[in-house]
């Protein structure tokens, strides 16, 4: 029995792709190997020095302006409600300037480098392969091309995973993802091993992970090879074949330097610290946000701004896509008007960003006493938001509050805020899926390492 198992190994691995086509049902009845209790990996920031985005000419300028640009188009696919279908649709553009973090790691045997983005709205891990169209040949990483791994197999369409796909002539089980407002990929459902990682260089094999293999790309970027949702709610889902738990931790996401933002996944993800109940629906992650503190002092803000109702652009959203926060319009008049009183005769303010509240100054050298500003949740969960996480400098000299309007469209009726990934500088959130929890917990990620 054995040596019949090793025979088949190698028929897979040196046979042509069509014969790896048939013999997938033969290959799905193998023992799926245990999943790794901690699996953590890398983030990487658009604009830090770990990127193939990294310009060392940038200046602050251009890297605010890339991150007032992303947040707004971010927002603009968030605040989209995200249709269920047989076909996956999402709300990630995944094209610039709308990526924030991506995720590194390798697929196949022998291993191949993939940088993918992550996004917490997506459910779907899909990457570039061979033959696609089109493809960039200016790509700095290599396009996975199945022929050469020995662990590719595609999924028949007789499995049960494909009961709401199509099939193509070579009986493999495809799909079609559409973003909101953005180009697309289609292709087929493909079991693949991956290969992570981790900040200390350790390397963690997850084999047979279910993923896309994208040929038919609407557009082609060239700087990443596909998205890693960290999304919920299907089979195809990452975060669900690994155990519906994951968490991340980041630094000051403007610090082009900082080594220590990570992606837990998994057993190892980390639920520390205070929790909130969490709610996944139509690629959008919901908690329960209960008020806003300055100082110790409650905004007057109405609950029921923040609260969900059946209307789809309403409710308060956590996400990895988008560097500012977003506020319903009344809930940002208060704490602008709070935050303006405060520097009332203090600072200057500065007019040269439309819609943005901006003064002339220096975060570090003059709001070393300006107190925190504090997010209430339900439970008692707070996420606590120092200078460096509320104000954002666009020059040397001159910073803005990185809280907006969700009226920043022109729709003031819209009560859909979005927590982004400035406020939850310096903690690690985990998300808890399976028990409907996030936690938050205030800490150095750089602690996080063992």
């Amino acid at each position: 029995m054995a040596a019949a198992a090793d025979i088949a190994v190698l028929f897979v691995a040196f046979t042509s792709h069509f014969t790896l086509t048939m013999s997938t049902a033969m290959v799905a009845l193998a023992p799926a190997i245990p999943k790794p209790k901690r699996l953590v990996t890398k983030l990487i920031h658009r604009d830090s020095i770990f990127s193939p985005r990294y310009n060392a000419n940038d200046t602050i300028a251009d890297r605010a302006r890339r991150a007032v640009e992303t947040s707004i188009a971010r927002f603009a696919q968030v605040s989209e409600l995200v249709s269920d279908s047989h076909d996956i649709r999402t709300n990630l553009l995944p094209s610039q300037p709308s990526e924030l973090f991506y995720i590194n790691f390798s697929i196949g045997h022998p291993p191949l480098p993939q940088l993918a983005i992550m996004d917490s709205g997506s459910s779907f891990l899909w990457i570039k392969c061979l033959p696609c169209s089109p493809c960039s040949s200016k790509s700095p990483i290599s396009i996975f091309d199945p022929r050469k791994s020995f662990t590719y197999s595609s999924m028949s369409c007789r499995s049960h995973r494909c009961s709401y796909s199509k099939c193509n002539s070579y009986n493999e089980c495809t799909y079609n993802i559409t973003y909101v407002r953005g180009p697309g990929s289609t292709g087929i459902y493909v079991f693949e091993q991956l290969t992570f990682e981790t900040v200390d260089d350790t390397k963690i094999v997850v084999p047979r992970v279910l993923l896309g293999c994208g040929r038919n790309l609407e557009a082609d970027e060239g700087q990443y090879n596909g998205v890693f949702g960290l999304g919920v709610g299907r089979e195809t889902s990452l975060i669900t074949q690994l155990g519906s738990r994951f968490s991340y931790c980041v630094g000051n996401i403007m610090d082009p330097h900082y080594p220590y933002n990570q992606l837990f996944v998994g057993d190892g993800a980390i639920m520390e610290g205070d929790s909130t109940p969490l709610e996944s629906s139509h690629g959008r992650y919901y908690v329960t946000l209960e008020g806003i503190s300055i100082e110790g002092k409650l905004l007057e803000i109405d609950r029921r701004v923040f609260e969900r109702t059946a209307m789809a652009d309403d409710g308060v959203v956590l996400d990895s896509g988008t560097a500012y926060t977003w506020l319903a319009q009344d809930a940002y008049k208060v704490l602008s008007e709070e935050v303006q009183s405060l520097f009332k005769e203090m600072l200057q303010r500065h007019k040269g960003m439309p819609n943005q509240l901006c003064y002339i100054g220096s975060v570090r050298e003059d709001l070393s006493g300006f107190p925190a500003v504090t997010f209430h949740f339900a439970n008692g969960a707070q996420l606590v938001l120092d200078t460096l996480s509320m104000f954002l400098h666009i020059a040397p000299k001159v910073f803005c509050l990185a809280i907006g309007s969700s009226a920043v469209n022109g729709d003031s009726s819209r009560n859909l805020s979005v927590i982004g990934m400035m406020a939850q500088q310096n903690y690690n959130v985990g998300y808890d899926i399976g028990r409907n929890k996030l936690y938050f917990q205030r800490i150095d990620c750089e602690l996080l390492e063992d």
